[in-house]
C-alpha cells in the first residue's frame, strides 16, 4: 500500500522519463539503510538502481526520512525503516529459495527423461 499515491506516481514517472539506469558491481553508492538523517553513520553498499527502488519504496510504505529532533519519535522512523529492511530482506530470500526450488525440479526432469 502506497502512504502517498500521487507522490509515488510522479516519482515513477520521473524514474520512467530517465534513461534506464546501468546494475553493474562498479555503480556503487551509499545507501544509509536508518534514513542519512536519521542515522548518518549506518550505511551499505548498492547500486544506483536499487538505492533508487529501496528510497522510493521507503517513502512509498509512509516512512520519513526527514530529520526528526524528537528522539522517541526518531526512534519509531528507525524501526519503520529496519522493519522495511527486513521484509525486503525476507522477500529477496523467499524469490531465491522458489528460483532454487524451481531449478531442482528441472534438473530432476532433465534426468529423468534422459535416464531412459
Amino acid at each position: 500500500m502506497t502512504a502517498e499515491p500521487a507522490k509515488a506516481a510522479l516519482r515513477r514517472a520521473r524514474r520512467a522519463a530517465r534513461p534506464p539506469r546501468e546494475v553493474c558491481p562498479f555503480c556503487m553508492v551509499d545507501h544509509h539503510v536508518l534514513g542519512r538523517k536519521h542515522d548518518f553513520q549506518f550505511m551499505v553498499r548498492t547500486c544506483q538502481y536499487h538505492h533508487a527502488l529501496t528510497h522510493d519504496g521507503m517513502l512509498d510504505a509512509g516512512i520519513n526520512l526527514e530529520p526528526i529532533e524528537d528522539p522517541v519519535r526518531r526512534q519509531v522512523e528507525i524501526l519503520k525503516i529496519e522493519a522495511f529492511y527486513y521484509r525486503q530482506q525476507a522477500n529477496h530470500f523467499r524469490d531465491w529459495a522458489d528460483a532454487k526450488d524451481r531449478q531442482a525440479e528441472a534438473l530432476l526432469k532433465y534426468l529423468e527423461e534422459n535416464r531412459k
